[in-house]
């Protein structure tokens, strides 16, 4: 039996056998590509509460000259995780890395009449090798074999990596398809069957198949022009990345998947640096055929061997793309995000309300420890509560929450619902609160996070009061009482605070901090037998 893999049926990723949640970071894209860069990063990342890295392992770095491969990078992260008790997740940075090809080696970028460029409707080439061309594709495919060929060999034992990324945000920036001669003729060629059902069950909302034709072409199809370009541009990018994965897989079994550079809508756009990395909603402004959940379907079709789709998450609501991903996707990971106060405070979200095996901030090593002091406190919490949390998510006993300023949310959770707000009062509505609430039992929970309070909600008419609460902190490797929490902390017994900050109560009152940010408190129903 695999010791890495996927549960098909619950999507949680079993590492070593057992459900694993992963607390990532992933490198910027250059740092794997020195060791010796890397070397006095590897103990601030262990020490940081994070369990797992994700970093980039280049194709022209492994592959400086056709068929001789080099690995010393790979063998080097290797070592340095095992060394500090830390897990890996490679990303293979192969034909296409956000949306071009900057990552294939010299060899393949200097012979273009071998290995073709994609190129606009001016014959005028764009930096990204065509998914049409078989040559690209074989010799993709060549590299990715040798490098999992070479994991199985010295990583079979320790299994050190427990998942990798195939290519990363595929798609064509600058047009939502290609117009070379190959693409021309595939795009003339008859839309694959199994994908013609698939429209024709209204996968897709923006194409449409006419009826009465049984074997369409691409430009018998109906709908919105670029969305049917984009349509045929994720068939055959995921077609591709189908047969450099399977080479993969044939030399070492671990759990696959790919990432999407996302349509985000930036409100603020206009004007904003932001906004050109920000995606739009057009193909090709964001990568166009790219795995996003509107084309996933198709990916799925051409792509089986790939475990699930997952988004970079950066700009707008994040709720959006954790809903769309989690709603189409049975495992949700986030491989990368904002490693600052916005992209911590949507941690729990991911994990608790949307399932999530993990998350990966990105960029975290050229951060300051005060950069990174939320996360490692996020990080510090999970480490904390990790079984409480996997175990509670497979009975259906998990929430996650965030709140800005004034915003609020009611949870309901067992037999009892609650009040979620922000638990730092300012004027201007500043500020964030953001955890977790697990059930325990009947009338027991855990609450973790920081900066929001939970108001306790009347039940069948009745007043519901804390019963009991206590500050959980870390000792030997688990959670152990240090403090009694009521009166002031409780609200008079009304709510569980959980804040690292002391608030004012009636303005000018503080009350006491949670350092820790995990409570367990029982409530009962006033005057109730």
């Amino acid at each position: 039996m695999k010791d890495h893999f996927i549960d098909t049926a619950t999507g949680q990723l079993l590492v070593n056998g057992e459900p694993y949640l992963i607390r990532g970071i992933e490198l910027h894209n250059s740092s794997s590509s020195s060791a010796e860069y890397l070397r006095p990063l590897w103990r601030r990342f262990s020490d940081s509460g994070v369990n797992t890295v994700l970093a980039p392992v280049s194709w022209e770095l492994v592959e400086p000259q056709e068929g001789k491969f080099d690995f010393g990078l790979v063998d080097a992260m290797l070592s340095a995780a095992r060394e500090h008790g830390l897990k890996l997740v490679l990303l293979w940075f192969g034909s296409w890395k956000n949306g071009c090809s900057s990552y294939v080696p010299a060899w393949v970028k200097l012979d273009p009449p071998r290995f073709p460029l994609q190129t606009d409707q001016h014959g005028d080439p764009y930096d990204n090798l065509s998914p049409f061309s078989t040559a690209n594709r074989d010799a993709d495919a060549t590299a990715f074999a040798a490098f999992m060929q070479h994991l199985g060999r010295v990583d079979g034992h320790d299994k050190t990596v427990i998942m990798v990324q195939v290519e990363n945000e595929v798609g064509l920036l600058g047009a939502a398809r290609s117009y070379g001669a190959d693409a021309t003729a595939a795009w003339a060629a008859p839309v694959p069957s199994a994908l013609v059902e698939a429209v024709r069950a209204e996968a897709f909302p923006y194409v449409r198949c006419p009826a009465g034709v049984s074997a369409p072409t691409w430009d018998d199809l109906v709908g919105e022009a670029a969305r049917t370009a984009e349509l045929f541009m994720a068939w055959h990018y995921a077609a591709y990345v189908e047969h450099v994965a399977t080479a993969g897989l044939e030399r070492h079994d671990v759990p696959l998947f790919v990432n999407a550079w996302l349509d985000s809508v930036v409100p603020d756009a206009s004007g904003s640096e932001d906004a050109a990395f920000a995606g739009g909603q057009a193909p090709g402004v964001f990568p166009s055929g790219g795995p996003l959940p509107h084309v996933g379907t198709a990916w799925k079709l051409a792509a089986p061997s790939i475990a699930f789709l997952a988004p970079d998450v950066y700009f707008g609501d994040f709720d959006i793309p954790f809903r769309s991903y989690a709603d189409t996707n049975t495992t949700f990971f986030v491989p990368e995000m904002r490693a600052d106060a916005h992209g911590v405070s949507s941690i729990f979200l991911a994990i608790g309300k949307y399932g999530a095996i993990g998350v990966a901030p990105f960029g975290v090593d050229s951060l300051t420890d005060q950069e990174t002091l939320a996360l490692r406190r996020v990080y510090a919490q999970l480490a904390a509560v990790q079984k409480d949390v996997l175990t509670a998510r497979t009975r259906g006993r998990l929430r996650g929450f965030r709140v800005a300023g004034q915003e609020e949310e009611t949870i309901a959770l067992g037999r009892h619902r609650f009040l979620v707000k922000t638990a730092t009062q300012r004027d201007d509505g500043a500020g964030c609160g953001y955890g977790l609430l697990l059930q325990s039992d009947e009338h027991t929970y855990l609450a973790v996070g920081h900066n929001f309070s939970l108001s306790l909600l009347p039940r069948d008419g009745r007043p519901v009061a804390v019963l009991r609460a206590d500050e959980l902190v870390t000792e030997n490797s688990g959670l152990v009482p240090r403090r009694r929490l009521n009166g002031d902390e409780t609200g008079a017994g009304t709510q569980i605070r959980v804040a690292t900050e002391s608030a004012r109560v009636h303005g000018f009152m503080p009350t006491s901090e949670i350092p820790s940010g995990v409570v367990r408190f029982s409530v009962y129903s006033l005057g109730s037998a």
